[in-house]
């Protein structure tokens, strides 16, 4: 029995480890849809992209959390600004809304749920930000865990990261054609 718990702690021991190594190897760069957004993940973990929008983004193995993003750009029935960002997301229901100095904001919350009998948790963050004189881009990210996984070191790491990754988006100052 003493073996078996030994093991399991080194088993447990080994995965924080890789998982606080991945997060300490220099971060590689996601150019979005060629620009629209930028932002930083672990070098290590693979990208995956809807032909018709939206991204997928994973580490390596078994159980890890899944990153997703959106994009959506709306024009405005009326001119905007940079310190318009906060009142969109304001706008779309979001009550916790936090100005960024980059003249975006930012919202976030998390949300439990049962997914094919499974508890997860999905950790969800918007990020507004204008394309003046009349033009909003909403980001949407959102990171799905298993439940269990909620009080891990993995996640705690993934989580801090993904924060300050988001919490730095840069958008495109320009509309797409």
């Amino acid at each position: 029995m003493r073996k078996l718990i030994a093991g399991i702690a080194t088993l447990l021991s080994i995965k924080s480890s890789v998982a606080a190594q991945e997060l300490q190897s220099p971060p590689k760069q996601i150019n979005y849809r060629g620009g629209l957004v930028v932002f930083a993940l672990p070098a290590t973990w693979i990208e995956e992209y809807e032909p018709e929008g939206g991204g997928v983004f994973y580490a390596p193995g078994d159980d890890t959390g899944t990153l997703r993003l959106d994009v959506i750009t709306a024009k405005s029935p009326h001119p905007v600004t940079s310190t318009d960002s906060a009142a969109v997301l304001l706008k779309t229901g979001d009550s916790d809304v936090e100005s960024l100095p980059t003249g975006a904001a930012i919202a976030k919350h998390v949300s439990r749920e049962v997914d094919r009998g499974t508890p997860i948790t999905i950790y969800w963050w918007s990020v507004a930000s204008v394309v003046e004189p009349d033009h909003v881009r909403i980001a949407s990210f959102s990171y799905s865990i298993l439940s269990s996984q909620e009080q891990s070191k993995r996640t705690a790491l993934d989580l801090s990261f993904l924060e300050q990754s988001i919490r730095d988006i840069r958008f495109s100052p320009v509309l797409g054609k």
